[in-house]
């Protein structure tokens, strides 16, 4: 039997891009998706054992360590983000709509990222990458969510259990190397789940950015060990896969559109 592949979608990253990718490699009956970290053990229990064994890839708002619910081998995969961004991205995610559960904002006043941040209730917004691929989820108040111990959790998790974690600032790179270890199909994409209207993350005040950073040592750490990774992954894979990257971005860049129109057929006539 193959091994269990599990995609890790850590939220804005581009995990929804991907897992668009991931729909189009493998038999819809041999996928499974979880929406939610809170539904997945639910979900995983009612499980068949024929179920289990049929299933090539199960994807979703995950935490590291689904794979101890199977009697069976599995490997993980995931993409990070610069922390910075990622979390400056959920903040105008969630306030670009008015009925998200998360949005604390009223008719007088749009909450601020401070008040987000502060507030406890998205804690995936203070070393949120860190505490998913460690598989330990905290509360606000948790010494663990700053901690070394889940950095260092997290690091050895990558590297006893993830064929891959790429980033979102070299997802073509990322994705192309996901298709040699899976042997996928051609990947293209087009982007998806992204947030209107957003500024330009570059250009956030320094105070701002330097409050975020102070909060997310362990993922700004965490990002740095899995970049260097990826550079020397993308270094040994040579010059034939500089070339395959240049056709695939260029291909990609005709093809875009394509997706793009299929993803808004999908949802005015679902």
């Amino acid at each position: 039997m193959n091994e269990l592949i599990i995609h890790l979608h850590i939220p804005k990253t581009g995990g929804t891009t991907l897992r668009d990718i991931v729909n189009r490699q493998y038999s819809s009956e041999n996928i499974l998706t979880i929406q939610t970290i809170d539904k997945s053990k639910k979900i995983v229990k009612a499980l068949s054992s024929n179920k289990i064994n049929q299933l090539e890839i199960i994807q979703g708002h995950l935490k590291y360590g689904i794979h101890n619910h199977f009697d069976r081998t599995a490997k993980y995969f995931a993409i990070m983000r610069e922390p910075v961004d990622r979390v400056l991205s959920s903040y105008y995610y969630v306030i670009s709509q008015k009925d998200n559960p998360q949005n604390l904002s009223n008719t007088k006043k749009t909450m601020s990222i401070y008040e987000y941040i502060n507030s406890g209730i998205n804690p995936f917004l203070i070393n949120g990458q860190t505490q998913l691929i460690a598989g330990n989820i905290c509360s606000i108040d948790d010494p663990l969510i700053e901690s070394n111990e889940l950095l260092d959790i997290a690091k050895e998790n990558i590297n006893k259990n993830f064929i891959l974690t790429g980033t979102t600032e070299k997802f073509y790179e990322s994705i192309l190397l996901l298709k040699r270890i899976l042997n996928w199909k051609s990947p293209y994409y087009s982007r998806a789940n992204r947030t209107k209207n957003k500024p330009d993350y570059s250009k956030i005040e320094t105070e701002i950015r330097n409050f975020i950073k102070e909060h997310n040592q362990l993922d700004i750490n965490l990002y740095n060990y899995v970049k260097k990774s990826i550079n020397s992954k993308i270094r040994e894979a040579g010059k034939d896969f500089a070339r395959d990257l240049n056709h695939f971005k260029k291909i990609n860049s005709i093809i875009n559109p394509i997706f793009g129109l299929s993803r808004a057929k999908r949802f005015f006539f679902k």
